[in-house]
């Protein structure tokens, strides 16, 4: 059966009604990622929709700022290139990980993504798989349970996992550590106030428009909501006449300085577009 099916057939039989496309999106992949660590441990419960991340806390919304960007408060490292590598969760995780590390230290810290690449994936329990693909709220997991991530110069991206692809972690070198993640709601409003509060948010989305993206903000008219790519968001604004302004979420992506607006893109916020809020987590 498909993972669509295994999810209808839970719907069914836990009587469980969502009342979006958006809220069922975000349940559907919490739900996979759990039943992927339920399927290893050969069990299955009733609470697998909210997956082993806690949900997060509903925050008040009413009087977040106008516009914000984690760039201009020192949270963001620079842009980096994943190369051939399907490793995008990872580079979404360790930058969310990067702005927690700053938010709690005053320190900015370029953080190895190549230590979930190698490690993640021979973990007993979890299911992401290298540089064939993963889910950033299962690295976080990992990132919690194996003590904390490296620094990235002592731990250097290669985009591979091939030949050389066996974990290398030095716990004595861990500088950043994850005590606690969670899914956010897929409530826009919600992701807002929780990137206000706690720092830059790993995000799934679609990426099937970023491939012809230029600059500007992206907004098509039908985008699937199929998540197959990670990302950072990192902050929000408006751009535009003030007859029409146009607003957006600003978005770190992992494709090199050279993609977008040196590195980065805007999406249209308020639309949950492209699969926008299905899986948002902090950490």
């Amino acid at each position: 059966m498909s993972w669509e099916d295994h999810f209808t057939l839970f719907k069914r039989r836990y009587g469980k009604v969502y009342n979006s496309h958006e809220e069922h999106q975000h349940r559907f992949w919490i739900f996979r990622s759990n039943f992927m660590r339920a399927t290893r441990h050969q069990r299955m419960d009733p609470f697998a929709r909210h997956g082993h991340a806690d949900q997060a806390p509903i925050l008040d919304a009413k009087n977040l700022p106008g516009d914000f960007d984690w760039r201009d408060r020192g949270a963001v490292t620079p842009v980096k290139n994943q190369g051939a590598c399907g490793s995008s969760w990872s580079f979404s995780t360790t930058g969310a990980l990067e702005g927690a590390h700053f938010l709690a230290t005053g320190k900015l810290v370029i953080i190895s993504v190549l230590g979930s690449v190698h490690c993640d994936p021979e973990v007993e329990g979890l299911c992401d798989s290298g540089c064939n693909g993963g889910l950033m709220n299962i690295a976080s997991e990992y990132t919690f349970e194996t003590g904390g991530l490296m620094r990235e110069e002592d731990y250097p991206y290669t985009g591979t996992t091939d030949g050389d692809g066996i974990c290398k972690l030095d716990k004595s070198k861990i500088v950043a550590s994850v005590f606690n993640f969670s899914v956010v709601s897929s409530n826009e409003d919600q992701i807002a106030a929780h990137l206000v509060k706690n720092g830059p948010l790993a995000v799934a989305i679609n990426s099937a428009y970023m491939k012809t993206y230029v600059g500007g903000v992206l907004c098509p008219y039908m985008c699937s909501r199929s998540l197959n790519h990670g990302v950072l968001l990192v902050g929000y604004g408006s751009e535009g006449s003030r007859f029409k302004e146009k607003p957006h979420w600003i978005i770190k992506n992992s494709w090199g300085e050279t993609w977008g607006e040196s590195g980065f893109f805007k999406l249209c916020k308020g639309r949950n577009i492209c699969g926008f809020g299905s899986l948002v987590s902090t950490v």
